[in-house]
C-alpha cells in the first residue's frame, strides 16, 4: 500500500467550510459539486494496517491552497477491500491491482454554522 495514490475527487457538499472546502456555499437544497486533484500518501504499513495523509489541491476560490488530513486504514483479510478513517469521516473501498476505488462520507448538520456533509466516490491509482 505504501506510496502515492492519485486521482480526482467527485464530491458533493452540503454546508459551509470544512478544511478541504473552505469556499463551499453548498446547501441541502443546492449542494456544491466539486472536483479537485487528490493524493492519498501512504507513508507507513504494518501487515494489513497502514497510515498516511490525504492531500487535496486547492482551487482558484481558495487561492490554490493545498490541504492535508491524516488517516489510518486496514486492508481486508482477502486483500480486496479497504476501510479508513480520518479526523472526521470514513473511507470504504475496493482494491484491485494498482487501483483503489473508494467512497468517503462525512456527516454534517443542518445548521449553517456546523460542519458540512461531504460525500465523494472516486478511483485513485498507485504511482
Amino acid at each position: 500500500m505504501k506510496g502515492d495514490w492519485v486521482g480526482k475527487t467527485n464530491t458533493i457538499i452540503a454546508g459551509m467550510g470544512g478544511p478541504h472546502w473552505p469556499d463551499s456555499k453548498g446547501t441541502w437544497e443546492k449542494p456544491l459539486l466539486a472536483e479537485r486533484d487528490i493524493t492519498l500518501r501512504i507513508v507507513g504499513q504494518s501487515d494489513r494496517r497502514f497510515w498516511g495523509q490525504s492531500i487535496i489541491a486547492g482551487d482558484a476560490a481558495s487561492g490554490g491552497a493545498v490541504t492535508t488530513e491524516p488517516f489510518i486504514g486496514t486492508v481486508s483479510k482477502g486483500g480486496d477491500s479497504v476501510m479508513m478513517a480520518d479526523t472526521d469521516g470514513y473511507f470504504f473501498g475496493d482494491l484491485e491491482g494498482n487501483t483503489l476505488s473508494y467512497c468517503y462520507v462525512q456527516a454534517g448538520a443542518k445548521q449553517a454554522a456546523d460542519k458540512p456533509a461531504v460525500v465523494t466516490c472516486l478511483d485513485v491509482t498507485k504511482r
